[in-house]
């Protein structure tokens, strides 16, 4: 049992409306700076922690290839991170994430109307939300199971928040925020075992088990999604990520800036889109930050993209020390959001602030456990140290050995290498390969490459059709193209079955 001896923190007036309507008004992340005077409730230890995780993100930025906007980003990241754990210091208590179901709630009802009464048909297609992607409504979904399971109170508000957070959890088709949701559960339970707890756990699993039958029976489109392996083009981002390591590989281009060098030539901000299909392009202020939201879709990696080896390492004592201090105090709903939100940081980046809400409760939760941390010991930290290594799966899938991949063949390529303009510039292709389906990629590389144009064909006869991958380039005088050739299905292996490379000149 742990100690209980301590006064529960008093935490500011406006700390717990707050936390209620995060889910919806994610926009007031950044009140999170209020709560930095809390950080002094944080052990002594902690103090190191945090300082050291500070030091670690700006050293390499006063080496990245913008000093000045490094740094000052880097310090603004790491100031809400503070401030965040500050907001968590202050209320001590997990039971206060209960505040988050009145947001979840409005954000189930927003989703399904929006769905419902518009012109998206949840049987063909993914549920949508005015502002929210697919991923994020997942992820709300995984919060509200997670609050049905192990948040105490009673069960007349628990079974319809679990009700409606498990059908916008299947009905969003997300892959990830299922796992997260389920391996989250799973280590909550085993923290807190019981017979009320078991049958709760049973009765979900039995519920989820049973819904992901029907959906599949009324083949509802985005339940049966949940079935596939199929990393979705991931594998491509985290390509065009090691490149952009490889290009600074000490210092990274710095925080917020991997959207820089993985966006498209000539591409322009965009922030989500809408259900119709329609863009919502950044505004001016984010514009010039050169498209944030472009992530590496793995902790791992756009840690490493962004702040080099010692940002990575910094971040990882930090989450090591969270993990440790999450162990230690026991408590199922952290252990669910700590563990959850780390699993679904393997392929997408669930802990970088500002997030739509998701990393913000990540971070306050930490600092639920943090500030009643009562020392950390190399066993402790061990298991946490083994979950993050597998964080990194991408680069150690692709530093292992691989099976012999299918004979592929160049058979066609059309591609000017002078060019008088940078725009609209067009390759003709085609390949010679086994019977299935394969995936073009066309890449531009300076010091790091991005995509142009992908591909997705079939091969019959072993040829494929020819091609056309277009696209613009960047506007200088000099670039390398990269012709990839990938499986049909993204896997979790970023390296191509084959590459072909030429040199494309702007004329003057």
């Amino acid at each position: 049992m742990h100690a209980t001896s301590k006064a529960r923190p008093t935490s500011a007036f406006w700390i717990r409306p707050w936390l209620a309507v995060l889910p919806v008004l994610y926009v007031i992340s950044p009140l999170a700076l209020l709560a930095l005077p809390q950080l002094k409730r944080l052990p002594r230890i902690i103090w190191w922690v945090l300082g050291f995780y500070a030091v670690s993100q700006q050293i390499p930025a006063l080496f990245a290839p913008e000093p000045l906007l490094a740094s000052v980003l880097a310090l603004a990241r790491t100031l809400l991170m503070f401030g965040l754990i500050g907001v968590g210091g202050s209320l001590g208590q997990v039971a206060d994430l209960r505040r988050l179901g009145w947001g979840l709630l409005i954000v189930y009802a927003t989703a399904l109307a929006y769905s419902l009464l518009g012109s998206t048909d949840i049987l063909i297609s993914r549920l949508n939300h005015p502002y929210m992607t697919p991923i994020t409504l997942g992820l709300t979904g995984a919060f509200g199971v997670w609050l049905t399971l192990f948040a105490p109170g009673k069960l007349v508000w628990r079974v319809p928040l679990g009700v409606l957070a498990l059908s916008v959890l299947l009905l969003s088709g997300s892959r990830g925020p299922l796992a997260a949701a389920l391996l989250g559960a799973v280590a909550g339970f085993m923290i807190r075992q019981g017979r009320r707890v078991a049958a709760g756990v049973a009765a979900g699993v039995a519920l989820l088990a049973g819904s992901f039958y029907l959906g599949q029976r009324l083949e509802v489109s985005a339940i049966t999604r949940l079935g596939s392996a199929d990393t979705t083009g991931r594998d491509v981002i985290w390509f065009n990520t090691l490149s952009v390591i490889r290009s600074e590989p000490w210092s990274g281009v710095g925080s917020y800036r991997l959207g820089t060098r993985l966006a498209s030539p000539g591409g322009n901000c965009e922030l989500f889109a809408s259900a119709s299909g329609e863009v919502q392009a950044c505004p001016n202020w984010v514009t010039s930050l050169g498209n944030p939201w472009l992530i590496a879709h793995n902790i791992s990696l756009q840690q490493l993209a962004e702040t080099g080896p010692l940002g990575l390492l910094g971040l990882f004592v930090l989450l090591v020390t969270v993990a440790a201090a999450t162990l230690q105090r026991r408590d199922p709903l952290a252990v669910a959001v700590i563990s959850g939100l780390l699993v679904a940081t393997a392929n997408d980046n669930t802990l970088l602030v500002p997030s739509p809400f998701f990393a913000e409760v990540f971070w306050v939760v930490a600092g639920m456990q943090l500030v009643r941390l009562q020392g950390v010991g190399w066993g402790t930290g061990v298991l946490p140290a083994m979950l993050l290594l597998l964080l990194s799966f991408p680069l150690l899938v692709s530093a292992l050995p691989a099976t012999a991949p299918p004979v592929t063949r160049l058979t066609l390529l059309n591609a000017l290498t002078n060019i008088k303009r940078s725009s609209d510039y067009t390759a003709f292709v085609q390949f010679g390969a086994p019977p299935g389906r394969y995936r073009a990629v066309l890449r531009s590389c300076l010091a790091s490459c991005s995509t142009i144009s992908t591909a997705v064909f079939s091969v019959v006869d072993e040829t494929s059709p020819v091609l056309h991958l277009s696209g613009n380039l960047y506007p200088v005088a000099r670039q390398r193209l990269e012709l990839l050739l990938y499986p049909g299905k993204a896997g979790a292996r970023s390296l191509p079955i084959a590459k072909h490379t030429w040199t494309v000149q702007v004329q003057p």
